[in-house]
């Protein structure tokens, strides 16, 4: 999938696996640090011992309780971090020990409240991103345009945590955040011999959703929510997996989920990569436009930029490509000297790539004449150029800083506020598991069917995907081009939403987007539950 680190990591960058110790549990009477935060009080409630099964799995569940503030009166839940044992193979065997986040709003009503699974992407993402970026009851803060603070970045009530109108639960996949696999016969198997991480058998697009899916099933069986209305919200491949997870609850474990959110997803790779022919710089064009306008080099607001570029990708662009002549590149310098001025490139570099720009090229070039680059993460966030020299960067200046914002963040979360005790590291972005990932090996991977099968079997089920317009990793084209060919009944095309907000991937830095995002969710759980 990927040739080097910066080429592999085109959803989302990831730092490599680290030698793990044991996972301590956290005595109960230090559940409740002394210098937790004063406005919080409800947070010296101590955790609970950890708790073993019977078959000696060792939960480490630790409780803790809290109260958000919001304009609207105070929010009163309770915060449980606890490993959930995942099985697999013919002996169903414990395989997995993994990490769950749960907020719950204390009175409310268990089997009426709607309960929302939170996944990342990657592969090889933990949940923090979503946790401490949109949905959480706390969120790191940024500056006001959305980009990276000074460390440590400030952790902050989120007066748009989702706990207003949902329970969360916070999921990390095998190998990210402090999920692990676990050796098979005590690590005599044969690939333990061979140095072969135990988790690698989750690392798949149909293993990784077969076990999501089994994490849900026993979620819900272990907190009485059968009756509770379901849904499933994923960002970047977790848009992905939560489609093929959608799928797979009905086919596995007979559970329908009532709505699924997707922030920045991929749903088709054909899209986004090579295998998608024409289509896929055409989807690109309006990102970069938005990109160019936010940095000055095409007249008009993002919004305004984009909107041209989208009547232009599938007009004249996209016929300007389908009749290129190699042979005679003289005879289309008008084509591109176009999208030279829609994207805000040079002419003689849109001349050498034959108007057809890579991603990792336009953020590298668009403004080499500034001295800096552009983010792919987020076209408006730029940088000083690290090596001028290069053709292509070594690594994403927004994304690779964000790194050590959330990992120190959560760190400092898990242990101040939900009583975590460890010296484990906190695995934000596993390149571990992203190199160890096992694509099909056929084809492009794609979720369209299993999100169309969904759709087809629950006749309520609501999609709501969110992008944001200078996101030139998951642009925000390809999610509508793939939303307007899902086959739905007359009159439910609201039933699937695609929505645009100012910023990239990760749109939700911006405190006013996260709003909208929080908005638009509440607005979706509103409709599937009418």
């Amino acid at each position: 999938m990927r040739r080097a680190m910066n080429r592999r990591l085109r959803l989302l960058p990831l730092l490599a696996l680290l030698a793990l110790p044991p996972f301590q549990a956290a005595p109960a009477q230090d559940a409740a640090p002394q210098n937790a935060p004063a406005q919080n009080e409800q947070n010296q409630s101590a955790a609970k011992p950890a708790e073993r099964s019977d078959s000696g799995f060792d939960a480490q569940r630790s409780e803790t309780r809290h109260r958000l503030p919001l304009p609207s009166g105070p929010l009163a839940y309770t915060a449980v971090a606890e490993f959930l044992p995942l099985r697999d193979g013919p002996r169903e065997e414990v395989a997995a020990r993994v990490f769950t986040v749960t907020y719950t709003l204390d009175g409310a009503p268990r089997d009426q409240r709607p309960i929302a699974f939170v996944f990342n992407g990657g592969p090889g993402a933990s949940s923090a991103y979503l946790h401490l970026g949109a949905l959480g009851p706390k969120v790191v803060g940024f500056n006001d345009d959305g980009s990276l603070t000074r460390p440590p970045a400030p952790l902050l009530d989120n007066p748009d945590s989702w706990l207003a109108f949902a329970d969360l639960v916070f999921v990390d996949p095998v190998g990210t955040g402090y999920s692990r696999g676990i050796r098979r016969d005590g690590g005599k198997d044969e690939g333990a011999r061979r140095g072969e991480d135990p988790g690698k058998r989750f690392w798949s697009v149909d293993a990784d959703s077969r076990a999501m899916a089994e994490i849900v099933r026993l979620w819900l069986t272990r907190n009485g929510r059968w009756e509770s209305p379901k849904f499933l919200v994923g960002e970047s491949y977790g848009g992905f997996r939560i489609a093929k997870m959608a799928n797979r609850l009905i086919d596995d474990t007979g559970i329908a989920v009532n709505g699924l959110i997707m922030v920045s997803p991929v749903v088709d790779f054909a899209t986004i990569r090579g295998g998608g022919g024409l289509l896929v710089p055409a989807l690109r064009l309006p990102s970069y436009a938005a990109s160019a306008a936010a940095n000055g080099l095409v007249a008009g607001t993002p919004e305004q930029a984009a909107e041209a570029a989208e009547r232009y990708a599938f007009t004249g662009y996209l016929t300007g490509l389908a009749g290129l002549d190699y042979r005679r590149p003289g005879a289309a310098q008008g084509f591109f000297a176009e999208v030279a001025r829609v994207t805000g490139l040079p002419e003689e570099l849109v001349t050498r790539f034959r108007g057809e720009i890579p991603t990792d090229v336009f953020a590298r070039e668009l403004l080499r004449g500034r001295g800096r680059v552009a983010s792919v993460y987020d076209g408006t966030f730029t940088a000083a150029d690290p090596d001028p020299s290069a053709a292509r960067l070594p690594f994403d200046p927004f994304l690779k800083g964000t790194v050590p914002t959330y990992t120190t963040a959560f760190a400092a979360y898990a242990r101040e506020w939900l009583g975590v005790r460890t010296e484990v590291p906190f695995d934000l972005l596993s390149d571990r598991v992203n190199r160890g990932w096992e694509w099909p090996r056929s084809g492009q991977p794609s979720a369209v069917d299993d999100l169309q099968a969904a759709l087809t079997l629950q006749p309520a089920l609501r999609v709501l995907i969110a992008h944001g317009r200078t996101d030139l990793i998951t642009p925000y084209m390809a999610s509508r081009w793939v939303a307007s060919r899902l086959e739905l009944p007359d009159g439910q095309a609201d039933r699937v939403a695609v929505t645009v907000h100012e910023g990239g991937h990760m749109m939700y830095t911006r405190a006013p987007e996260r709003a909208k995002l929080a908005a638009d969710a509440r607005a979706l759980i509103e409709a599937a539950l009418r």
